[in-house]
């Protein structure tokens, strides 16, 4: 578990370092500091291609690089039931950091967009349900190191100085886990944790 608490402070970190490089372009561009920073929470239900539903919530802060641009970084968090070691409905908990990249249609108003991110993950699942469903593995760790891409189309709606906002994403979310077969030599493998999001939720500027 040590390692699995590093291995999540340091995505925090690289979050942080890109929202700090948000800070500079923001300032390198001129940008009027009213407004140019937003912060977003919200969450709905991941649907995962390969099991069954669950939650998922999302904290980001992004910054405006122009008008209509926003770059940024969110920590999603998703609770879901996969398939893993080809058995099937794996609690699953995914701890992701993102970079992201947004584009909306109109500056003001009631304005529709589109976005892009890149992400690492932690997943934590329960082994031991692995192991009960395929007696030929041995589950050395209870988590994988995940990465990702992320295609987000929504829409924005205006509610004085903050927006409420409603979201749809696809993403292709991947994982190596370390486990050892029937003879005890130690193997990876490769898992997809991909799906579906549909969220709502609240963005306040800043």
């Amino acid at each position: 578990m040590k390692r699995l608490a590093l291995r999540y402070l340091l995505s925090v970190v690289i979050g942080l370092g890109i929202v700090g490089g948000v800070s500079k372009i923001v300032e390198a561009k001129g940008i009027d500091s009213d407004d140019s920073v937003v912060i977003s929470g919200g969450g709905g239900i991941f649907y995962p291609f390969n099991g069954k539903s669950g939650f998922n919530a999302v904290v980001q802060a992004a910054g405006k690089i122009s008008p209509q641009e926003r770059l940024g970084v969110e920590l999603e968090y998703r609770n879901y039931e996969t398939e893993l070691f080809n058995a099937k409905d794996i609690d699953t908990q995914s701890y992701i950091v993102r970079g992201i990249g947004q584009y909306f249609f109109r500056p003001h108003g009631i304005s529709p967009y589109l976005g892009l991110g890149i992400n690492f993950a932690i997943n934590v699942f329960d082994g031991d349900e692995i192991e009960r469903k395929r007696s030929s593995i041995n589950i050395t760790q209870g988590w994988g190191f995940g990465y990702g891409i992320m295609g987000m189309a929504g829409v924005e709606f205006p509610i004085g100085s903050a927006a409420f906002f409603l979201e749809g994403r696809a993403s292709g979310d991947f994982q190596l886990t370390r486990f050892k077969n029937r003879s005890g030599k130690n193997r990876l493998r490769f898992e997809s944790l991909s799906g579906l999001t549909g969220m709502g939720g609240i963005r306040m500027r800043f």
